[in-house]
């Protein structure tokens, strides 16, 4: 299960397992040996638990708890007895304000924690934060980084500034982020944060509404809010990073068992602008794209996986690959013709 001189973890906690990564992070760790403790907010609907449930090793195994992370003390049951926990549930749904995101992402990363610390068996968490807390610009929204790396935190002031909800969910995720860090360092909790790009590859799950969906649709013109989001992370983040699937479950389970693991750790296999995801998607469905004025940007800030790759982890998809794959998936389910 664990290389020799790793950290051998035998029952973890998965949260909100029915999400896009987390469900694959599943699939992965029973693979693996592990005993999975899942939380969802609603494990009877069959609609959520079923992949899950259908999954090798998953008889056995895995054994789902009902959660939510508004409410303090509902974890308890699923973490207790667990040796690591990955944080991967998230609060993603659209909000009113700025104060809308923040304190219930907050909120929820400390209910987490706390039921960590109350469970007292929990030696690590791997809290899966977001490539949106890591940006190249400063205070003024000026670009001050010609490469993105894990010294950089999303600019708070700058993007409570502005009259955007995705600057609300970033300055929601950097402080959630720092709230995981100051409460492992408060309370003796190891916790290590990974940083996603933009995740795309096949997927377990029964719904369509996950990344690697939503930049594809995006991208061919038929999912105009998500085209909005993609523009707004080329604009703040330089570029748009790209991870297989399968890669960002194996760098939890990697950064799980790696002893020496510690801090914040960005995980992208490479990065592109729209204009170059375009014209590869043309390309391997052999038709053409219109490109906006906003597609041909001219900077272009690459980010760095220097710091996970250093310690011998290994990407298994090129950027090229993973769209590939994403897009063969999607012709599969009939979202491509």
């Amino acid at each position: 299960m664990a290389n020799e001189g790793e950290k051998t973890v035998k029952r973890v906690c998965v949260t909100g397992a029915a999400g896009y990564i987390a469900s694959w992070l599943v699939k992965d760790l029973l693979e693996r040996g592990y005993t999975v403790n899942a939380t969802l907010r609603d494990p009877g609907d069959e609609r959520k638990s079923r992949p899950l449930l259908d999954l090798a090793g998953a008889e056995d195994r895995l054994k789902l708890f009902q959660a939510d992370l508004l409410k303090e003390g509902s974890f308890d049951s699923a973490v207790e007895g667990c040796e690591g926990v990955f944080h991967v549930a998230g609060l993603t749904d659209s909000q009113a304000s700025l104060e809308d995101y923040i304190v219930p992402a907050i909120n929820g990363v400390l209910n987490v924690m706390k039921a960590c610390t109350r469970a007292k068996s929990v030696k690590r968490v791997v809290f899966t934060s977001s490539i949106f807390t890591a940006c190249p610009l400063n205070d003024k929204g000026e670009l001050t980084r010609s490469c993105i790396d894990e010294t950089c935190w999303s600019p708070i002031n700058f993007l409570k500034s502005q009259p955007n909800a995705l600057a609300w969910y970033m300055t929601a995720r950097t402080l959630a982020g720092q709230e995981a860090f100051k409460y492992g360092v408060e309370n003796n909790l190891e916790v290590i944060t990974i940083e996603p790009a933009a995740v795309i590859g096949p997927w377990i799950t029964t719904t369509h509404d996950i990344t690697s969906v939503q930049i594809i649709s995006a991208l061919i013109g038929v999912n105009d809010i998500y085209y909005e989001i993609l523009k707004y992370m080329q604009f703040v983040l330089g570029s748009i990073p790209i991870v297989h699937i399968e890669d960002i479950s194996n760098a939890h389970i990697f950064l799980m068992e790696h002893p020496s693991a510690q801090g914040r750790y960005i995980c992208s296999v490479d990065s592109a602008n729209i204009k170059t995801l375009k014209d590869f998607l043309a390309k391997q469905l052999k038709t053409s794209f219109k490109l906006q004025e906003e597609d041909s940007i001219n900077r272009y800030v690459p980010f760095s996986s220097k710091k996970l790759l250093d310690m011998g982890f290994s990407y298994k998809y090129s950027l090229e690959q993973t769209f590939e794959q994403g897009i063969d998936c999607a012709k599969k389910n009939k979202i491509l013709n």
